[in-house]
């Protein structure tokens, strides 16, 4: 083995530092050490990562007060032209990084740079007419032109996911994904919010149905762009924007159908199992949320005057610990195969087909969400009516009592004999 080689392995082992070994790759060649050019530290929870985090806190923060501030100045050609300038100044000292070879800080800066597209397209269509705020009046109405009052969101929306895109084009940078995954939810809720709009009220079985559909799709289509080998980990984002979906559209359809609450465990860990299939975490929290309220369920609801349940509960919560263990002795090599090999992208039992069967489900459901939600306006309806009814028929009764007292008062009194 010659030197360089024994030197490489001293600093793979941690016995030397990069400088050392440069020192005496130095001495062994005759010439003066020289020390190497600083290289970034690794990506993750750190130091220099959270130092980043507060610059791009910092940038955000004072673009927003300054906006706030001088609004109503600057006016929508103005805001454009200040969008502008903050993303050109973001894009050259990402462009300054990349000739650093700093990796990081290039890409948060060129993802400041990204987030300025939707506060852009926003004051441009303002400046050029596009959209005016009468068409917010309109647009707030049950019935409304689809093409007018979409449009404008749909301009935001598709500026930051083609400036996103066009970002990954030219760095790998999983955070980019962020306004994606945002975009993945919002836009094709609000599409199918026209299609199957809410009764009467924004919250129901409907609105449940269609979370769940959205959660659904993005989870085949982030389920794809797992299954691609890649350095960077773009479905990240994404999955977390599938949980968020698949908890609001659960916990809205458990709420207005009382007859579905009953699944809410299974539901639950399907999605812990997927979790460990899948290798994400994100789907861990919604399954363990989604036990811990189907417990309290049954604790506050179904076996609320039940007191032996609480120590049925903790019954079967020993059970299921030692169940784990026993599992985990008697078959370990089950335990191996269904986490999956790290190495490789995970494989999901059913793949795309499975995960879109939710989205399935919610389509062919939708029609007796509707006619739920329908029921429980008119119960709404009914129960304002009744507490109005109370109120006047109480208040009659307090007016009705006050006029007998005044009458009372009136009445001359009795002289005594």
């Amino acid at each position: 083995m010659d030197i360089r080689s024994v030197l490489e392995q001293g600093v793979a082992q941690g016995i030397i530092t990069a400088e050392q070994r440069a020192a005496l790759a130095a001495l062994d060649e005759g010439q003066p050490a020289s020390a190497e050019p600083p290289r970034e530290a690794p990506r993750g929870v750190n130091g220099i990562t959270i130092a980043y985090l507060i610059g791009a806190i910092v940038v955000l923060f004072a673009f927003g007060w300054f906006m706030v501030d001088r609004w109503k100045v600057l006016g929508h050609a103005g805001v454009f032209g200040l969008s502008l300038a903050y993303a050109s100044m973001l894009l050259i000292v990402a462009q300054f990084m990349k000739r650093e070879e700093f990796t990081v800080a290039r890409g948060v800066a060129t993802l400041l740079a990204v987030g300025m597209a939707p506060i852009g397209m926003w004051a441009l269509l303002g400046w050029t007419g596009l959209w005016t705020p009468e068409l917010d009046a309109v647009c707030g109405m049950q019935e409304h032109p689809f093409v007018v009052c979409q449009g404008q969101p749909l301009a935001i929306e598709l500026a930051v996911v083609v400036a996103a895109l066009f970002a990954l084009r030219q760095m790998a940078f999983s955070p980019f994904m962020i306004p994606i995954a945002v975009v993945s939810i919002t836009l094709p809720e609000r599409l199918l919010r026209e299609w199957a709009p809410p009764a009467q009220f924004a919250d129901g079985a409907t609105t449940g149905w269609r979370w769940v559909i959205i959660a659904s799709v993005l989870a085949a289509g982030t389920y794809v762009i797992d299954r691609r080998a890649r350095d960077e980990d773009y479905g990240f984002w994404l999955w977390i924007a599938v949980s968020v979906a698949a908890w609001f559209g659960c916990m809205m359809v458990f709420q207005f159908e009382p007859s579905l609450r009953w699944y809410l465990a299974p539901v639950s860990l399907l999605a812990i199992t997927a979790s460990v299939i899948l290798r994400r975490s994100a789907l861990l929290v919604v399954g363990l949320f989604g036990v811990f309220g189907f417990l309290g369920w049954l604790a506050f609801d179904v076996f609320k005057v039940t007191t032996a349940f609480p120590l049925l509960l903790a019954l079967i919560g020993v059970a299921i610990i030692i169940l784990t263990v026993w599992v985990q002795k008697r078959f370990p090599d089950a335990i191996r195969r269904m986490g999956g090999d790290p190495t490789q992208a995970p494989r999901f039992p059913g793949g795309v087909l499975a995960l879109l069967a939710p989205a399935l489900l919610g389509l062919m459901l939708m029609r007796d969400a509707a006619a739920t939600d329908r029921d429980w306006a008119a119960n709404r309806r009914s129960r304002a009516r009744a507490s109005a009814a109370r109120d006047h028929a109480k208040r009659d009764s307090i007016a009705t009592e006050r006029a007998m007292r005044r009458q009372m008062q009136a009445q001359p009194k009795a002289q005594p004999r």
